[in-house]
């Protein structure tokens, strides 16, 4: 191949160089990354798995603001003591969440939990507003339907769930937040520096917002949302009651495997402590 071809080939693969290209080439990158950034982000976000229960006496139904019905479990505590409210994570449904509801309720806990629009029998889709949505709902069951006071609810987050619990918390005085393998925001685990104009589930800017005691568990080994994400927003959070519970050797999905006698301890103590259990009327 003669020079003058090759240099004719070089023009057309990489163009003629000059001092705009690299601008160009970023601006290209950014435009690219924006378009994933808003059109794409729910659907690298929520994997709504097969419901993996079926609709029994226990499952009831909740409407959000948009329409949407969401289905939830509603386990009453023992009289005087806390209710969990629980979100779960992003390829999670209710049926995951039975086993962990099982424990809390043999310690006396009532336990709300619930699934994302799009999620086992709830209808919709999982979008940041309609997650919102969908928890301010459980909170509206538990609060107004129900008159549990909020000095006896605790928001309990996991992995994605984490962001609609530090925004009712934000938004609500509970008893308590319990945030487990949390993210600072969605983009941020991906992309350490802020590039966009928006985010979504920004819980770095609204935990400062928060005014209940705070409890941040999270793996050390954690490469799926990494260990610095739940010690910011320790770090961040604005109230003196706060506690940060590192979990050695565990990652993001082994993470109750590997500590849950630390974790259901953790737990436990947390919440006997932000809400004690009160006597029975009468007693």
């Amino acid at each position: 191949m003669t020079r003058p071809t090759r240099q004719k080939w070089r023009r057309w693969l990489i163009g003629t160089w000059n001092w705009k290209r690299p601008l160009k080439s970023l601006a290209f990158i950014y435009g690219c990354l924006f378009v994933v950034a808003v059109f794409f982000t729910e659907k690298l976000l929520f994997f709504p798995p097969s419901p993996s229960y079926e609709e029994t006496s226990e499952i009831i139904k909740l409407k959000t603001k948009s329409g949407n019905t969401i289905a939830a479990i509603d386990r009453p505590s023992k009289a005087g003591f806390p209710t969990l409210l629980y979100t779960h994570g992003n390829a999670e449904d209710l049926g995951d969440v039975f086993g962990m509801a099982d424990a809390w309720q043999n310690e006396g806990f009532g336990v709300m939990a619930y699934d994302f629009p799009g999620y086992g029998r709830s209808s919709g889709t999982p979008l940041e507003s309609t997650c919102e949505e969908a928890i301010e709902a459980a909170w509206s069951h538990l609060t107004i339907s129900k008159g549990i006071a909020p000095s006896k609810i605790i928001i309990v987050g996991r992995s994605v769930g984490g962001g609609p619990s530090v925004w009712l918390a934000a938004r609500k005085t509970s008893a308590g937040l319990v945030l487990i393998s949390p993210f600072t925001s969605v983009f941020a685990v991906r992309i350490p520096v802020p590039i966009f104009p928006y985010d979504r589930f920004p819980s770095l800017k609204r935990i400062p917002q928060v005014k209940c005691p705070l409890l941040v568990i999270h793996g050390e080994e954690d490469t799926l949302i990494p260990i610095s994400h739940g010690r910011r927003l320790v770090d961040a959070a604005k109230v003196a009651d706060k506690k940060f519970l590192g979990i050695p050797d565990a990652g993001h999905n082994d993470l109750f495997e590997v500590g849950a006698g630390a974790i259901e301890l953790a737990i436990r103590d947390f919440v006997l402590r932000v809400s004690p259990p009160q006597p029975a009327a009468g007693n």
